[in-house]
């Protein structure tokens, strides 16, 4: 907490993000998840960011801490991809009308041609999520296998999300960069806004590293395995203070501070649903029955999810984001299909919620509107 509000809460005698913390340790007492970093924030300020529970519990226990180093698996696909991509738009490199054939000539699938990027962007192109894996095979093996995928159906008729959309993104990314997707990622987005720490694929192993079920550090997802770098659907490795730099770019429609990553227009296309059938805007979630969503958000509010246990949601109309990083697969594998991996879903709903009164009483309090 700011030392302005320590001193504030401590003269009217009271906390006013008290009901979240009581929120976080809740959850974490019930055993959902052994720790997590909460954090609030708004275009200019952290109003509250806080670590309870433990990082890892194998081999032995690790406190979790506020700038610990989560495996933040599908929350890449809008941070990296979603960004990755307009980024190229806004160098007129690529259209988001434009056809995967068009994109990514190198293509073989049957109906290429009428795949666009909102197509999968949205999640309707089309493509189906099972089998998960792209290919069997590891490396270039890997990526050939992108470019055999095809429709199972006509796209723009059927939601089903796929990370298959993602690593198709990635894949025109680096054709069009002519570069790999994480150099582009590093360069373009996460070294012009400071996100020191945030990488993909691999972190050392350390005590700030955030358990999975798997090895210490390295990418949990098997399609990152198994391409070996950065790709787009997860592997992305952060923290909160970094996550927050990105989130306040993004209340600022592309900019934060005098670094502007995307145009006001690019950013409205990837924020504003184009498919009535799909709860995903381009790669951004903005369906209002998400089981992560928080009560309290407005309409505006776009976020997304990731497997391991992580929310991020940025609310333009009230002007903050809130953060919900957890460890739910740590130290076994947990399947969100379970009656416990909904729950631990659910979960992250109700922190956000309990945050999002806090910030009411914050307000209440500081008297600011």
């Amino acid at each position: 907490m700011p030392p302005l509000m320590m001193i504030l809460c401590a003269l009217i005698g009271a906390d006013p993000f008290a009901a979240a913390r009581v929120a976080i340790r809740t959850e974490i007492e019930a055993g959902l998840f052994p720790g997590a970093v909460v954090m609030l924030g708004t275009g200019d300020d952290i109003l509250f960011h806080e670590a309870q529970g433990d990082a890892q519990v194998r081999p032995v226990r690790v406190a979790m801490q506020t700038d610990s180093i989560f495996d933040l698996a599908s929350v890449t696909k809008a941070v990296a991809t979603a960004t990755a991509i307009g980024i190229l738009v806004d160098h007129g490199l690529l259209e988001f009308d434009q056809s995967l054939a068009e994109s990514l000539p190198a293509h073989r699938g049957r109906g290429a041609g009428r795949i666009t990027l909102r197509h999968l962007g949205a999640h309707v192109s089309g493509l189906r999520e099972n089998p998960r894996l792209m290919t069997s095979g590891t490396g270039d093996e890997f990526f050939a296998g992108v470019l055999t995928q095809q429709p199972s159906w006509e796209p723009g008729v059927k939601f089903e999300y796929a990370c298959k959309n993602c690593i198709t993104l990635s894949t025109i990314v680096e054709r069009v960069s002519e570069s790999h997707f994480d150099v582009f990622c590093q360069r373009r987005i996460f070294d012009p806004l400071k996100m020191r720490e945030t990488c993909f694929h691999r972190v050392p192993a350390s005590p700030r590293v955030v358990g999975t079920f798997g090895e210490l550090g390295l990418d949990h997802n098997e399609d990152g395995q198994a391409a070996g770098r950065g790709i787009g659907n997860a592997g992305l490795f952060s923290t909160a203070g970094d996550l927050a730099r990105f989130c306040q770019m993004m209340l600022g429609r592309g900019q934060r501070g005098e670094v502007r990553i995307l145009s006001e227009a690019t950013w409205t296309e990837l924020v504003t649903p184009r498919f009535d059938n799909s709860p995903h805007a381009f790669l951004w979630q903005t369906g209002t029955n998400l089981a992560h969503r928080p009560l309290g958000l407005t309409q505006s509010a776009f976020g997304h999810s990731g497997w391991t246990g992580q929310s991020v949601w940025i609310d333009p109309q009230q002007g903050l984001f809130l953060l919900v990083l957890t460890n739910r697969v740590h130290p076994e594998r947990i399947e969100t299909s379970s009656a416990q991996g909904k729950e631990q879903v659910r979960a992250r709903a109700r922190i956000g919620a309990a945050l999002l009164q806090s910030w009411t009483a914050w307000k209440t309090t500081t008297g600011r509107r």
